[in-house]
């Protein structure tokens, strides 16, 4: 698998720096919010504008955009051709997707607009699209030639999305112990400024863990699914943003890893007590784990079609021993909704 390079910037990059011939995809959105990209998207002349979210993910909305996408490259040198991505978690899978199928593929850079796609999603080289309401069922393995961190972009978000990068930033503190989880352990406050001071750091944790297993042959890669179980779950069933359902999911993996006895009542009880951890959100407090039997069984349904599943009833699970040290299972659904309803309980006898 290829390397992609990294770029960290305070501004936008001259496009000479990023390919010869090239092709613009990016968030319409940035059109309004932000002047900088508005002027700095003058200077391609092929562009494609796209409303971010699953409905550009659809597989049945595919073939409309790529004919036209392959309508406008019509006259450009597929040798030289560069995929310029602009944009979010859904329009980097979407971006990265038709980089690694059109002409068979051509050059790709990433320049995300949102923490979540800075953190996590411009990293690693997949690609996906949905199918029906099953998140990321087609795909392919693409890394960008470069990925482009623009700090002016990236802090001129409402500080709203800081909150949802939170969770896969936390994720990775997680994945990766050491000094990242024992530094961002201690921070009081979530912001913009605070989540580019990590970015770096995060990157490279994620890096760390692609690097063994970049095309999810080993099993290793899977550990970056930790808190993703439930939390794409609840991500369908209540709408949710990608990193608020990845925070709910953090905190229900670290429970169950406490109460399966992975992890010691101490090593618990030293997280929940870190400063940082006052940002965990709780599924079972914020009433999301329903114990109705029409509402498990639509959790049962869901993880059946999880991409992670194994067997016929059985999922990888990740679980954490400590900051540094995951530990991969097989779970049952059923195990799964057990504890979705305990932890609903518990939770309504601490009210």
């Amino acid at each position: 698998m290829r390397h992609s390079d990294l770029i960290f910037s305070n501004e936008f990059p001259a496009p000479a720096r990023l390919g010869q011939e090239l092709l613009l995809i990016y968030d319409k959105i940035l059109l309004k919010k932000s002047p900088a990209f508005r002027q700095w998207s003058r200077s391609f002349p092929l562009q494609y504008a796209v409303s971010a979210g699953e409905d550009l993910k659809a597989v049945e909305n595919f073939p409309r955009h790529i004919g036209a996408l392959v309508q406008l490259c019509e006259k450009v040198s597929t040798r030289h051709l560069t995929l310029v991505v602009v944009g979010g978690g859904s329009v980097g899978d979407f971006g990265g997707f038709v980089a690694s199928i059109l002409k068979r593929g051509v050059g790709l850079v990433h320049i995300p607009s949102t923490w979540l796609a800075a953190l996590d999603s411009s990293h690693g080289g997949k690609t996906a699209l949905n199918v029906g309401s099953v998140k990321n069922q087609i795909g392919t393995f693409y890394p960008a030639d470069k990925i482009v961190m623009v700090r002016s972009l990236l802090l001129a978000q409402p500080e709203a999305r800081a909150f949802e990068g939170f969770g896969e930033l936390l994720k990775i503190a997680w994945i990766q112990g050491g000094s990242l989880w024992r530094d961002l352990a201690q921070e009081k406050n979530v912001s913009s400024p605070m989540l580019w001071k990590y970015l770096e750091a995060g990157v490279a944790a994620k890096y760390k863990v692609v690097k063994k297993d970049p095309e999810e042959k080993t099993g290793w890669r899977h550990i970056l699914n930790l808190g993703h179980t439930v939390g794409h779950l609840l991500e369908v069933l209540h709408q949710l943003p990608h990193g608020i359902s990845v925070n709910y999911g953090l905190d229900f993996s670290l429970r169950w890893s406490w109460e399966r006895g992975l992890m010691s009542s101490s090593q618990y009880e030293k997280i929940m007590r870190a400063p940082v951890s006052q940002y965990l959100l709780s599924a079972g407090r914020d009433h999301l784990l329903s114990r109705q039997k029409k509402d498990l069984n639509e959790f049962s349904r869901l993880l059946l079609s999880d991409k992670k599943k194994t067997k016929a009833q059985t999922l990888r699970f990740i679980f954490l021993q400590s900051p540094g040290r995951c530990v991969i299972q097989e779970v049952t659904v059923e195990e799964v909704i057990k504890e979705m309803v305990r932890q609903q309980e518990a939770a309504l006898h601490e009210l």
